[in-house]
């Protein structure tokens, strides 16, 4: 990898860096609201009901966020985009599930903070997802 100050200013300008930063910050806000609704069901509810019941608000601020901020997407074909989501969504939550499960089993670990760190082990999953099928762009008509 290249690191001379030009190169690492045109990579600091891109509009690939820019969406990258974009949907971090979304990551670390969607990661705030998952953790804080984990650790408020969690006092009513434990630890793997918590996890469940969490995850759809989660996920639709996730979805909004994206489209809207990340990826600036435009397209009004939302149905589809919607269940393209929905797909990817049970296919990381199963991936976080997993994460969570082994995390509750094997350590001592907080429900909210395995919640967490099974957020983290599937945030490349969706970026690429969301990047190159459900919020791509799609070339103007000629």
């Amino acid at each position: 990898m290249r690191t001379d100050p030009v190169h690492l200013a045109r990579l600091l300008r891109s509009e690939h860096f820019h969406r990258l930063l974009r949907y971090a910050l979304v990551g670390l806000l969607v990661l705030g609201v998952f953790t804080g609704l984990n650790w408020l069901f969690g006092r009513q509810f434990g630890k793997d009901l918590s996890f469940i019941l969490a995850y759809p608000p989660a996920a639709a601020l996730h979805f909004w966020l994206n489209k809207k901020w990340t990826f600036g997407c435009k397209r009004t074909d939302s149905s589809r985009q919607v269940s393209e989501y929905l797909v990817m969504a049970l296919a990381t939550f199963a991936v976080q599930a997993l994460v969570f499960k082994a995390l509750t089993a094997e350590t001592s670990l907080p429900g909210w903070a395995a919640a967490m760190s099974a957020s983290v082990a599937q945030m490349s999953i969706t970026f690429v997802a969301m990047q190159f099928r459900i919020f791509r762009k799609v070339a103007a008509p000629e």
